[in-house]
Parts: structure tokens; sequence; C-alpha cells
């Protein structure tokens, strides 16, 4: 099992310095660009998890969003906590549960939309080397600056449609999976004020 695992890690760190030196410099900034954009998903779902929330803990409000009709008691104890404030608790509470994540999730979008502009960056990158290839006097070396230059220009557009395709459908569906609970919130607001 480890030296299956050994062999797998060996591999994949093979073809990454293969990769990495047929794409060049454009293929680490889509490597970097990737982690960053691992890390705003993961904020993203951290700003989804309603660990500073108020009135109730991030359990309950979990369980309101699943089914608030079952769990009416606990709108009830929103409503006993918030008094005579009004909307403007509802509102802070709002803030509270929401206002992380919609700071987010545009950002995540940003990133997942530089992946193919970074991409198309190499392409041109190695489309500028191909054409000098191709310009140079030497007999010996223009097969391989031509060659070089199309592998780099086809590698940098691929990792870059790899990273962005993803990176959207996942902030998509994070994006969805939050519009989703801010209309349960309203529909609790609702029965909470009215």
């Amino acid at each position: 099992m480890i030296e299956t695992i050994a062999a797998i890690l060996f591999r994949f760190i093979t073809d990454l310095v293969a990769l990495s030196s047929a794409g060049g410099w454009v293929f680490w900034t889509l490597v970097i660009l990737a982690f960053g954009i691992i890390y705003s998903i993961f904020t993203v779902t951290g700003a989804m998890t309603w660990r500073e929330t108020t009135v109730l803990t991030s359990q309950q409000w979990r369980q309101l969003f699943r089914d608030w009709r079952e769990h009416l008691p606990l709108i009830d104890q929103v409503r006993e906590t918030i008094g005579t404030i009004g909307s403007t608790a509802m509102q802070e509470i709002e803030q509270a549960l929401f206002a992380k994540a919609r700071r987010r999730i545009p950002f995540a979008f940003v990133l997942a939309g530089l992946a193919p502009l970074i991409g198309l960056l190499g392409t041109v990158s190695g489309m500028m080397a191909t054409f000098r290839g191709m310009a140079s006097d030497t007999r010996t070396a223009p097969i391989e600056t031509i060659s070089s230059g199309i592998s780099e220009a086809l590698i940098t557009t691929q990792t870059g449609l790899m990273i962005a395709v993803p990176a959207f459908v996942i902030c998509t569906f994070l994006n969805s999976r939050l519009k989703q609970r801010e209309l349960i919130f309203r529909r609790i607001e609702a029965e909470i004020l009215g």
C-alpha cells in the first residue's frame, strides 16, 4: 500500500517537473493560481458553516436551513431572543450568517476567471517562441524551438482550462447554495416577524 502511494507520488512529481519544463513560467503561475482558487473555495465553504452566528448555534441554523417547518421551536427561540428589537436584529443576524460568504464568492469567481486568461498568455508566449524559431537563421535549432514553443502553448492552454472549468462549477454550486439559504432565511424572517 505504502509502495503504491510512493509510486503514485513519484509519478506525479515526475510528470509535474516535465510539464513545468515544457510549460515555462506561465505553468507555475497557473499552479500558484490553482492553490489560490482552492484556498478561496475553502474559505467560502468555511464562511457557509456559520461559526460566528448569533442567537442560535451553527448546528441549530443548519437544522433550520434543512427544513425550517420541522423546527418551529427554534424559530420561537429566535423570536423570543430578538424580542422587541424587530427587523434590525434580523438584519444583524443576516449579516452574521451571510456577509462573509457574499464577499468571498465573487473573489473566487475572479480567480477562476483568471485561469483561462493566464493559459491564453501561455499560448501567446509559446507561439512567440515558435515564430522566433521559425525566423531563426540557424539550421539545427529551429525544429526544437518550434516544438518547445508549441508545447508551451498547448500545455498552458490546457492547464488553464483544467483549472477554470472545475473551479467555475464549484463556485456556481456554492453561489446557488448561498442563494437558496438566503431565500430560506427570508421565509424564516417572515415567520418570525409575521
